[in-house]
């Protein structure tokens, strides 16, 4: 019931009632027990025809909240979230030259929770702090073992955290394509499709496979690498140092190339404003670039069958361009197969990897409410004098 509230919003109580199957007094026992954990509140309905009203269930935003975090190699993004997936406090995405420090990540990551956290109402409950990053990242020690983009390896960013906040929060370190394929299937373009798949384009290129509602993780926690697949032999050198990878090809730098510009001068958002002036040029150089899109999507689909393919970042800014070429890219080497993949723009844009962060560190909540807020209270009751205070 409270995962309804969480993804659906207020329900009158004949709604929960409906939705859950329960009968009306086992209804009112969970919404009565709900409400004194302070995590819905009820309100009279309206008045609609004869008879009384059903009651008005919806969550509390302020009750208990995430600190989520994206790092890409440019920025630093934050936020509040609070339970029903409400932003408490406005994203503050804070760029920076010094991405590839790792100590300085670290320190703006931590610097920002306090801040954040300082603001919350009090009596919130912080249920963990989620940081998402591009590379492979070890589960679940949050071992951040590969990242080309930031030119991290075997960096343990879920420990340093730990460290740097004082122990303070439960730490969790998740891939950013698999971050944006929870949120794009819980709240973003492919809610309720239970086969996706979600591709993230920037400097890197991640991505997320949901197979029958459950994220693909392999055993490592390292599924969903597909901006390392190859789709060119002898073709451009990857970061990752391998040559003709998909990342190569259609990564940030790939589009900047092929609209005219040098990488070392010019940012995706130059080819992003070139196309929206009409540059001809630019346009031919994002649709021919969308071909090896296709062919990559192409390859995936192939493998993971789909129903649901969602774009992020670069690729979700730039399909409406390159859309032409890459559907025939697409179709030529799926066949009939293609009818099967609906191609979608990601509904979340830059917020995906936030919004999936906070969702998984509300999953412990929504699965046990009671249970993890106790056990949430008492590990903050038992923190340190002198840390609260450091950390106030």
């Amino acid at each position: 019931m409270l995962r309804r509230l969480h993804f659906g919003g207020a329900a009158t109580r004949s709604d929960l009632v409906a939705a859950t199957g329960f009968n009306r007094s086992t209804v009112g026992s969970l919404v009565s027990d709900l409400a004194t954990a302070g995590l819905v509140r009820e309100r009279p309905g309206v008045v609609r025809g004869k008879g009384r009203p059903s009651n008005v269930v919806e969550p509390v935003p302020t009750s208990v909240h995430v600190l989520a975090f994206d790092v890409t190699p440019s920025s630093v993004g934050a936020a509040r979230v609070g339970f029903g997936g409400y932003m408490l406090q406005v994203r503050r995405r804070l760029h920076t030259t010094t991405s590839h420090d790792v100590g300085n990540v670290v320190e703006l990551i931590a610097t920002l929770a306090r801040e954040m956290d300082a603001r919350a109402v009090p009596g919130s409950v912080c249920l963990g702090l989620v940081v998402s990053v591009p590379g492979s990242v070890h589960q679940p020690d949050g071992v951040v073992r590969r990242s080309p983009p930031l030119g991290w390896h075997e960096v343990p960013l879920a420990d340093l955290l730990r460290t740097a906040t004082g122990g303070r929060y439960p730490v969790t370190v998740g891939n950013d394509g698999d971050l944006g394929a929870v949120a794009e299937y819980l709240r973003g373009a492919a809610r309720g499709e239970p086969d996706l798949l979600y591709v993230r384009g920037e400097v890197g290129v991640g991505g997320g496979v949901v197979v029958d509602g459950e994220l693909l993780k392999g055993a490592g926690g390292y599924a969903g690498e597909v901006g390392h697949i190859v789709v060119k032999p002898n073709g451009r050198v990857c970061s990752c140092g391998a040559r003709g990878c998909w990342e190569a090809e259609i990564g940030d730098a790939a589009f900047i190339r092929a609209v005219g510009r040098d990488p070392r001068e010019s940012e995706i958002e130059d080819v992003v404003s070139d196309v929206a002036i009409g540059n001809r040029r630019a346009i031919a150089g994002v649709r021919k670039t969308g071909e090896w899109v296709g062919i990559g999507l192409a390859s995936l689909v192939n493998v993971f069958n789909p129903r649901v393919v969602v774009l992020g970042g670069t690729l979700g800014a730039l399909y409406p361009t390159m859309e032409p070429t890459l559907h025939a890219a697409f179709a030529r080497a799926l066949g009939p197969i293609r009818e099967q993949a609906l191609l979608l723009r990601s509904e979340l844009a830059g917020d995906a990897q936030i919004v999936g962060a906070a969702e998984v560190a509300f999953a412990d909540v929504l699965e046990d409410p009671l249970g993890t807020l106790e056990t949430r209270r008492a590990e903050i009751a038992d923190d340190p004098p002198e840390r609260k205070l450091r950390h106030a």
